[in-house]
């Protein structure tokens, strides 16, 4: 080989070289590029999905809020109805205010009668415990009424009294 061909070998070599690294470097870059673009799709995309997300709870909230509101307004109404038919003197209202007016003092009455019979009540266990102490033992009449052989409680009483 002559000194020309050897340093158009070399030549051909080193263009060959710096093409194969230009084909290389072009390739670097389209996948880099590529991967970019990829990058920014999944970020679009998540900005997306989060935008979705945001309006989707903002709708959410917006529905909460009209409930509530609706919730509100509808007790608000159901409370000033039931002050209207107060005012306005609804027989019905009326009616029933009564009944339970007296019923409330019914039953006052009727626990207060109970209260004062629990009272009777204690005081005669008071009273028939300071007459045994003062008699000694209890004796209790005979059950059953006068037959043949069995005292009433009359004849009992005599005889009780006579011992």
């Amino acid at each position: 080989m002559t000194e020309e061909e050897k340093i158009a070998a070399e030549k051909a070599a080193a263009d060959k070289a710096t093409a194969d690294k230009t084909a290389s470097d072009k390739a670097a870059a389209d996948k880099a590029a590529s991967d970019k673009a990829i990058a920014d799709k999944a970020a679009a995309d998540k900005v997306v999905a989060d935008k979705a997300a945001s309006d989707k709870a903002a709708a959410d909230k917006v529905v909460a809020d009209k409930a509530a509101s609706d919730k509100a307004a509808a007790d608000k109404a159901a409370a000033d109805k039931a002050a209207a038919d107060k005012k306005a003197g609804n027989p019905d209202f009326e009616k029933v205010t009564v009944e339970r007016d007296a019923l409330k003092t019914q039953v006052t009455s009727l626990t207060a009668e109970r209260d004062a019979a629990v009272k009777d009540r204690d005081a005669h266990k008071a009273e028939v415990v300071r007459l045994s102490k003062l008699v000694g033992s209890t004796t209790t009449p005979p059950a059953g009424g006068a037959g043949k052989g069995k005292q009433n409680a009359e004849e009992w009483l005599k005889e009780q009294l006579g011992k």
